[in-house]
Formats: structure tokens, sequence, C-alpha cells
């Protein structure tokens, strides 16, 4: 039941705010470890990580949110299956009061997820609809889409309150848990994808935890390139909860176009 909701989490850390929208001087560059690299030429194909480069702090969230009203294509690959599917990505500004002001990011027939900022400008995700499973999940506090002012390298850890609503009864909390969450910026690292090559941000995320009946442990790395958002990713999932569901995927996405 709990298939798709972590695909927006991350972490909650105040940090300071990188000033405007401009990414701050760059640094030296940060290899990755041959653990990350085996697991992200696995999943996306090698060739497509290519070498690491000068890293600057996280920018300001506006700096790696995707144009607003375009629509993305991902090519997303299954560890295990042969057919590659394919995804469509919007973001637009919400209509719906209960998350208003605020954006609504839409992966059609799949998910949405709901984004808001608060007075300090920051941008959280609140909520997520999983259409496939049925459930409205919440996330108390919200899950920053970015950790603005993070250096390269640096981790933050928090915990994660989440309760999760069947769409049919969203007055009625259906399960509910915490999850411990570690949010890592490994640095900037050239991409290349079908839609052309990147500069993009590493974060990583890794989760564990337990929600209802089941125990999780998950770990998801995007890379996140200035003006057009997520161009890549991998997610690592292992929920179990014994007899009644049961998932062990891994997967990669490519921004196609």
């Amino acid at each position: 039941m709990l298939r798709r909701f972590l695909s927006a989490i991350a972490v909650l850390l105040i940090c300071h705010l990188a000033t405007g929208g401009a990414l701050a001087q760059a640094g030296s560059a940060i290899p990755l470890s041959e653990a990350d690299r085996a697991q992200l030429d696995t999943l996306l194909g090698k060739g497509v990580v290519g070498e690491a480069l000068p890293s600057a702090p996280l920018g300001a969230v506006d700096v790696y949110l995707p144009p607003q009203g375009k629509s993305a294509t991902y090519r997303v690959v299954t560890q295990g299956e042969k057919q590659a599917e394919s995804e469509t990505h919007r973001s637009v500004e919400t209509t719906e009061a209960e998350f208003k002001p605020g954006w609504h990011y839409t992966i059609a027939g799949v998910a949405e997820s709901y984004f808001q900022r608060d007075a300090s400008g920051k941008v959280f995700t609140v909520a997520e609809k999983d259409f496939d499973n049925k459930v409205l999940s919440r996330f108390a506090p919200g899950d920053p889409l970015i950790l603005p002012g993070l250096q390269p390298g640096q981790s933050a850890a928090s915990s994660l309150k989440v309760n999760v609503y069947d769409l049919d009864n969203l007055k009625k909390v259906s399960h509910s848990g915490t999850l411990d969450v570690t949010y890592t910026y490994l640095g900037t690292y050239r991409v290349t994808v079908p839609a052309g090559t990147y500069d993009a941000a590493l974060v990583k995320w890794s989760y564990s935890g337990k929600i209802g009946p089941a125990n999780i442990k998950d770990s998801q790395y995007r890379f996140l390139a200035p003006g057009a958002g997520m161009v890549a990713m991998i997610q690592m999932r292992s929920i179990s909860a014994l007899l009644i569901y049961n998932d062990h995927t891994k997967r990669g996405k490519l921004l196609e176009k």
C-alpha cells in the first residue's frame, strides 16, 4: 500500500539560505565513492554520470525547480524488467485551497506532490497523493526539496512523521509512523541523459523506519540541474510488511525532453 509515497520525501533542517537565485562560488571537485558510482552506473547506465566538477554550496530552492507549467518526460527503467516505461512530470501553481499558496507537481497517472514556501523562502513538500495505492501521505514537518547553503560532502539528519490516508476517506489516518532520514549533498557532476548534458548537484536521501505494518529502508539519488530541475535519479526501495505487502525494487529515471 505504501509503494510510491516515499518518492518526494527529504529531511527538515534549518540552514542559512543562499543569497538570491545564484549559486555561490564553487570549491573543490568531490569524486564519487566506489559504492555510489556502482549504484548509479548499474541503474542509470555507464557513461551517464561523468566527471566530478567544482562544487558550490546548494543554492536557493528556486534554482533547482523545473520551469513552471512545462512538461518533462522521463525514461524509467526498473531493474529486472526488459521494457522501459515513460513518465510525464509537470509543476504548476496549485489551485487546491488546502495547499495554497504553493505548487502542484504531478507525475501523470502515478502521483501528485504539493510544495509550499515558508516565510524564510524555503520550499517544502507537505503532502503526496499516490494513485496506484489510492492514498494521501502528509509529512510533518514539511520536507524541503533543497537545504540551501549545505556544503558539498555534508550531511543532515532528521526524523519525519508520516500520516497516510485512504483517498476515499481523508479524515481518518489509515497508517502512521516515523522515518529517520539522512540527507547528503555529494557534490556536482556532469550528467549526460537523452535530453542533453547538464552540470548537476547530486543529493542522496537515505530512509529507515516503520509506517503502519511496514518496515522501510529506502535510498534515493537525484541529480538537480539549475533551471532544469531533476535530470536523473535512482531509487532503491525495500518495504516489508510480512505477508501483507513487500516491495524490493530498484529503478532509474533519465530526462528525455
